[in-house]
């Protein structure tokens, strides 16, 4: 049963940073899904507490790529034309 075990890998006080996370871990294979988004969505002047869930077996590859650095001045140099 542990394909229906599941645990946060990330939480966000902000919707658009959970969507980024999101389709990062989902361009990368690794099933995921928000929770909490419609509480924060309806009650936007409360803390929010919006959490990326993912499938207990997927759990170390998604904190591995939650660890991955995005070199943003290596991007901006490979793509000067």
């Amino acid at each position: 049963m542990k394909d229906r075990e599941f645990a946060t890998v990330a939480r966000f006080s902000s919707m658009e940073q959970a969507q980024v996370v999101k389709a990062m871990l989902d361009s990368m294979g690794v099933n995921n899904q928000i929770v909490n988004d419609i509480a924060a969505d309806i009650l936007p002047m409360l803390e929010r507490d919006i959490r990326i869930i993912v499938n207990t077996a997927d759990l170390p590859k998604a904190k591995q790529l939650m660890k991955a650095k995005f070199d943003k001045e290596s991007f901006k140099d490979a793509w000067k034309e």
